[in-house]
């Protein structure tokens, strides 16, 4: 009768209501999904992106070749600047290394490269591309020559020193050929990279990591070039190798040089995943 329509109605709204918080339920479980879905796909370590990288351990080796190279390149201004304050004849064993560490780190530089442009050859890459990668490995060529004539000690060619002007020419081709690069990706995005994207999205991490780079070389370039010893005499740099613009431009350029070599590192999941 009339006293079971309140019941029927209020047993429908408790019907509706269920089914509105399982929908809700269902939409919150599916977004949950989502997210899990995309933190098992990659999430801070782009684990799964990377795999999609053509021929990833080229990058893996190439990219931890450049970290070691960064790496041996601080040591060598590290040890440069100390042996530059030592007093003649009382330089210690890690001053005595400068040389050595420029040599690692040079020939590095040059394997990296040397890797990276017969990846880019693979992959196809833009003429522009490859021009930028074949200007850096001019100038690891350059790079290679000052302290292995430094290691000579042949007065004809600098002495302990080595050739004055390789090194300033060396990171003038490795600038440029950084300027090259970050105008060929932004003139031709790269596959995988999104310019509505943040710098840290996957497929724009190589664009940051060349940026990063090319800050790194205006640093470096500074460097050189106020503390080169024109024509190879003593005195002539505009400042002192010891002065501080110089020392925070070595220090700026060579951790620079590290970042953008370990970014491009967790670009190809390279600390994580050793396998093909």
């Amino acid at each position: 009768g009339t006293p079971g329509h309140p019941d029927k109605r209020a047993s429908e709204r408790a019907h509706v209501t269920c089914a509105r918080l399982g929908r809700r339920a269902m939409s919150d479980s599916d977004a949950s999904d989502d997210s899990n879905i995309s933190l098992e796909d990659g999430g801070f370590t782009f684990t799964e992106e990377a795999k999609k990288i053509p021929f990833r351990m080229q990058q893996v080796l190439l990219n931890w070749v450049f970290i070691v190279a960064s790496a041996a390149l601080i040591l060598d201004f590290g040890a440069l600047q100390h042996l530059l304050r030592e007093p003649v004849g009382g330089a210690d064993f890690f001053a005595e290394l400068c040389n050595w560490f420029g040599v690692l780190s040079c020939l590095a530089w040059l394997l990296g490269f040397a890797i990276l442009a017969h990846w880019l050859h693979q992959v196809g890459a833009t003429s522009m591309g490859k021009a930028g990668c074949y200007l850096k490995l001019v100038a690891s060529v350059f790079f290679n020559l000052q302290p292995m004539t430094g290691t000579m000690g042949d007065a004809m060619l600098g002495g302990g020193a080595g050739l004055w002007w390789s090194n300033l020419t060396g990171i003038l081709f490795f600038h440029v050929g950084n300027i090259v690069s970050c105008t060929d990706f932004y003139l031709h995005t790269p596959p995988g990279a999104a310019k509505k994207k943040g710098w840290g999205y996957h497929g724009n991490l190589p664009i940051t990591a060349m940026w990063i780079y090319q800050a790194a070389t205006w640093f470096l370039v500074g460097a050189n070039f106020l503390s080169c010893s024109w024509n190879g005499k003593v005195g002539t740099s505009f400042v002192p190798t010891t002065s501080l613009p110089v020392v925070i431009c070595q220090v700026a350029g060579g951790f620079l040089l590290l970042l953008g070599s370990v970014v491009y590192t967790i670009w190809c999941d390279g600390f994580r995943n050793f396998n093909h």
